[in-house]
């Protein structure tokens, strides 16, 4: 329930430095806040507080930033809080993962599951895929399985092929694939839709757990100063426990949530009678759209391109639906008024993502702001025509920091140059959406502006950035977790910029995105978060 006006708390803040990403008015020093609102954003102190009653609560900034809430552009948030409680095995070596493993394994009794995530081969000597035979060697009698960075393959020891009931005669589905060795013997790596018979054996994670979960994710969310996100693949489960979580008012965050069509939830959900829901509880949960997954990954190789991997001639990745299939599922989207989100990274997946899309919406024209999801590489026909069409970009810059050791390798030195454009998007007219693709990625946006601006490791390699002429600016960097993603949920006029008559979502930080030394920029974080202007978060 919205308060009343003689109950709705103030805050008068002042003595700041607010950057309120509004054209006209950029720069401000003072705000208003009166209950979920603001209602004054400005430089009048004496105005500000006209506004509101004797008590409003007073805080000086003395001289700290304020940016708008930040929107998390493409996350997994029930994932994130469960990545949050389990094994991180994020920049270890083989050695290390597998001396992790073997210590978890002495501390769990037989039988059970270990799951961890964050390896990566490609930080690797040799740079090849591991082996089940390594992780039964520390890990007997336990089942073992472990994401992959980019969560788009498992590697797993023999006991999680027994218990997802996958033998050497079992064929690769579509969109996935089980290597094998070159006697066609299982190795160990499962890759895309291939994961899925072991997605069903996990243990089933408990309605507590779950709620748990997106409790965790969210305390790490405010403490990075953003207030929105983009759910990208909901589970009709999901649903459930965020609708508890929010009428019980644990739940904060606004959370904009995309149906999974890779697991038929958005027909589960208009099945059960569900139609496009905007601001529910607040202005906090919104049911929107679909996500589809049209490809796999870059690093994982299942990334669908149009000519073979550089590193792996006569393998091309794969897709998971055809032109028909995929236009079913969009023309359904369409058809419930639903925005499309799809996932593709490589050109061949991207070149048909943007061709039914196309052909969906000629033959029923709307402000769509559909959005490709990742947009890793792509040609330059269907760069011109995701233009000509106003696609979103939604893009992990973050992601580079780990891309860029392996891009190379998998694509070429031609082919390379067709990938993470950001300045072309940019000078073509388009509008970019940040994230983290969290759990895939850390989802510390400082870190992804970074990137951006640098597009470079934290260590700053390679100096003068990977392919620089596509930089971002700082500016724009802010901008893609605030007013372009703002604008991509078609919340433009309530949040993603500070002025009166917006949403009170807002981060005080403790450092100044737009002028502190870059090097320190991917360590800011917020001092407190607030939001609909109620204070979430608070770590001074």
């Amino acid at each position: 329930m919205t308060a009343t006006s003689d109950t709705q708390s103030e805050i008068l803040i002042y003595n700041g430095s607010i950057h309120t990403l509004e054209d006209e008015s950029p720069a401000a020093s003072v705000m208003a806040v009166r209950g979920r609102e603001l209602v004054y954003v400005g430089h009048d102190r004496q105005k500000a507080a006209g506004l509101l009653g004797g008590r409003a609560e007073k805080i000086d900034l003395e001289g700290q930033t304020v940016v708008p809430g930040l929107i998390e552009g493409h996350a997994h948030f029930f994932s994130e809080g469960q990545r949050l409680r389990e094994i991180d095995l994020h920049n270890m070596s083989k050695e290390q993962v597998l001396e992790t493993i073997r210590q978890e394994a002495l501390k769990r009794p037989e039988g059970q599951w270990i799951r961890g995530y964050g390896w990566n081969q490609e930080q690797w000597p040799g740079q090849r895929w591991p082996g089940k035979s390594e992780l039964d060697a520390v890990a007997p009698n336990h089942i073992v399985a472990l994401d992959r960075t980019d969560k788009h393959s498992i590697w797993a020891n023999s006991r999680v092929f027994e218990a997802a009931g996958i033998s050497e005669d079992t064929p690769d589905p579509v969109g996935g694939e089980f290597l094998r060795d070159e006697h066609g013997r299982l190795q160990g790596m499962i890759i895309g839709w291939a994961m899925a018979p072991v997605w069903e054996a996990f243990p089933p994670v408990s309605d507590h757990d779950h709620y748990l979960n997106a409790m965790k994710a969210q305390e790490e969310y405010f403490g990075f100063g953003i207030t929105s996100l983009m759910d990208a693949g909901t589970m009709m489960r999901d649903l459930e426990v965020m609708k508890k979580a929010f009428q019980s008012g644990d739940l904060k965050l606004r959370v904009r949530a995309m149906m999974l069509a890779g697991e038929k939830q958005d027909e589960a959900y208009f099945d059960s009678g569900g139609e496009l829901v905007r601001d529910l509880y607040d202005e906090r949960l919104s049911i929107v759209g679909t996500k589809i997954h049209s490809d796999g990954s870059l690093g994982s190789r299942s990334a669908w391109m149009l000519a073979d991997y550089a590193d792996r001639p006569g393998h091309r990745g794969s897709h998971n639906f055809t032109d028909e299939e995929l236009a079913v599922v969009m023309e359904r989207a369409r058809d419930h008024n639903f925005q499309v989100s799809i996932h593709a990274i490589g050109d061949a997946a991207v070149s048909q993502s943007v061709a039914v899309m196309k052909k969906v919406l000629n033959r029923r024209p709307m402000d769509h702001r559909w959005r490709i999801e990742h947009y890793q590489v792509v040609t330059k026909e269907s760069m011109a025509e995701a233009l000509k069409l106003g696609l979103i970009f939604s893009i992990q810059t973050i992601g580079i920091m780990t891309d860029l050791d392996m891009a190379e390798d998998r694509l070429g030195p031609e082919r390379i140059k067709r990938a993470y454009t950001w300045r072309e998007i940019l000078d073509g007219g388009g509008k970019i959406v940040n994230g983290s693709d969290g759990p895939v990625e850390s989802v510390n946006p400082f870190q992804g502006m970074y990137a951006a601006v640098t597009r470079a490791t934290l260590l700053g390699r390679p100096q003068g950035g990977w392919y620089p002429e596509h930089r971002l600016t700082r500016l724009e960097a802010l901008k893609t977790y605030t007013t372009w993603s703002a604008y991509s949920e078609f919340n433009e006029n309530r949040k993603g910029s500070l002025a009166a008559g917006k949403l009170a979502d807002f981060a005080v930080l403790d450092r100044d995105p737009l002028t502190c030394p870059i090097e320190e920029l991917p360590e800011a974080r917020a001092l407190m978060t607030f939001s609909g202007g109620e204070k979430v978060h608070d770590a001074r």
